[in-house]
């Protein structure tokens, strides 16, 4: 499933990522905390010893910048998970879904 198209639930922030949503991308919730927060204290918040750690932990192997990095780092440190995965109601239709496209 893309980033894109699911919602994502943040606990520690008590925000939601997604479309529509309270932010956008988890590169806006990476920024957020960064502007929140003193330099030091947002590296802690992601776990992170310095500026080096951060680009590693939201590029790819190519070096460029990768959403799904971003969003892994972000689920991780910031109790994030999909909200989904709390909907019953969304879990069937998601199951339905892939049996009518015979999955």
């Amino acid at each position: 499933m893309d980033v894109y198209s699911s919602v994502y639930k943040l606990d520690d922030l008590q925000a939601t990522v997604g479309k529509g949503q309270d932010f956008p991308t988890f590169l806006s919730v990476v920024d957020y905390v960064f502007e929140a927060n003193n330099f030091g204290n947002a590296l802690k918040i992601f776990d992170l010893t310095d500026v080096s750690d951060l680009a590693e932990a939201i590029t790819d192997t190519t070096g460029h910048y990768s959403e799904d990095a971003a969003k892994e780092l972000c689920l991780d440190r910031l109790d994030g998970h999909d909200i989904e995965d709390d909907d019953p109601e969304a879990e069937w239709g998601d199951e339905m879904y892939d049996r009518a496209a015979g999955k």
